[in-house]
């Protein structure tokens, strides 16, 4: 009888873990910047999978529209091909022409942005062109749909408009391509949050994503710039270590089992409606006294909830990078491997099994 527990227990696992099948197998690497020039270098580190962050190129077109020019992820494609990794396409950046008339303030210019159809128009220009490069590609490919949705009128939640938006992209790219599997992220931001009412949208292959940086005050210390980020302030103390307390959520101590409990949204998401989920995000900045024990405890968070995932990032910005001496101010890269290269090593040689 004491058998039977444990049998519930194995399967409840099973099902944790698992998702509406899908023939990719478990993607383990990071996100990168357009240079296919390091995936090679990405794929020696243990990398099985690079998301792309692309912002589309716009020219302006004699009829006072524009055209999307995407040749440079064609290019990413065939060197991702050759170095043998996957590719997660993420739409960083909607750069529709028309923002340069939405209000400067950050709550103003993201509410603006849900305003604004021809944000979902430019969207699905953008995600037609890269379906039909993709449709015949063999290779395993994912299209993450919009980087991190997000507006301040619509705290603590996702944005109102995005769940019609998501479908309407999804069906789009299925009139074309109905082989590579598609990423919806609920937001808000880097949050999941949005999870708690984000609806399961309808079609084949669909993965969920979140990103996780919690808290930002240890995760994002001593980063002064916010250009190209949502976040509300700089966090510009220093030295503060993990596990600790932070006012993010409430405040309080933050450790693995906080960590737990602040994605349960997207834990809870996977489990009731069978999801394969993909963490697209996720990092420290390298000084962070103990950043090792921080990736450790996020990345075995992942591994027992059966969660893809890619670091953020490789060869980006040196401050978030593991090849980088851990120390506050300087960019000598460390010529041995740094306590949390050693920790990104041992998880990602699970690529190889």
């Amino acid at each position: 009888m004491k058998l039977l527990p444990m049998i519930a227990a194995l399967l409840l696992a099973g099902s944790a873990a698992g998702a509406e099948e899908s023939p990719t197998p478990r993607l383990r690497g990071f996100t990168m910047p357009d240079a296919p020039q390091h995936l090679k270098a990405a794929k020696e580190a243990g990398g099985n999978a690079v998301r792309l962050m692309t912002r589309p190129k716009v020219k302006s077109a004699p009829d006072g529209g524009y055209t999307l020019d995407i040749s440079h992820i064609e290019t990413f494609l065939d060197a991702a091909k050759e170095a043998g990794v996957a590719v997660i396409i993420d739409l960083h950046d909607v750069p529709n022409p028309n923002r340069k008339n939405y209000r400067s303030d950050r709550v103003g210019s993201k509410a603006d942005f849900w305003k604004d159809d021809g944000n979902l128009e430019f969207m699905i220009r953008f995600w037609t062109q890269v379906a039909e490069l993709c449709k015949d590609r063999p290779e395993t490919i994912w299209f993450d749909l919009c980087n991190e949705p997000l507006n301040w009128e619509d705290m603590p939640s996702y944005p109102k408009k995005w769940p019609l938006w998501a479908q309407t992209l999804i069906d789009r790219i299925r009139r074309i391509d109905t082989v590579h599997e598609i990423v919806i992220e609920p937001g808000p931001g880097g949050l999941c949050w949005g999870f708690r009412e984000f609806p399961k949208l309808k079609g084949d292959r669909l993965i969920y994503s979140v990103h996780n940086y919690q808290p930002h005050a240890y995760t994002h210390q001593g980063i002064s710039s916010l250009e190209n980020t949502d976040l509300a302030k700089a966090y510009l103390e220093t030295n503060l270590g993990w596990p600790g307390s932070y006012g993010d959520s409430g405040g309080g101590l933050w450790n693995k089992e906080r960590l737990k409990r602040e994605l349960a949204p997207a834990r809870e998401f996977q489990l009731k409606h069978n999801v394969r989920m993909y963490v697209g995000e996720f990092g420290v900045v390298r000084w962070a006294p103990n950043a090792e024990r921080y990736l450790r405890d996020n990345l075995e968070i992942f591994e027992e909830y059966g969660w893809d995932w890619t670091y953020h990032a490789f060869r980006e910005h040196n401050c978030w990078s593991f090849e980088h001496k851990p120390v506050f101010g300087k960019t000598e890269r460390s010529e041995t491997p740094t306590a949390t290269a050693r920790v990104m090593r041992e998880f990602l040689d699970r690529n190889a099994r």
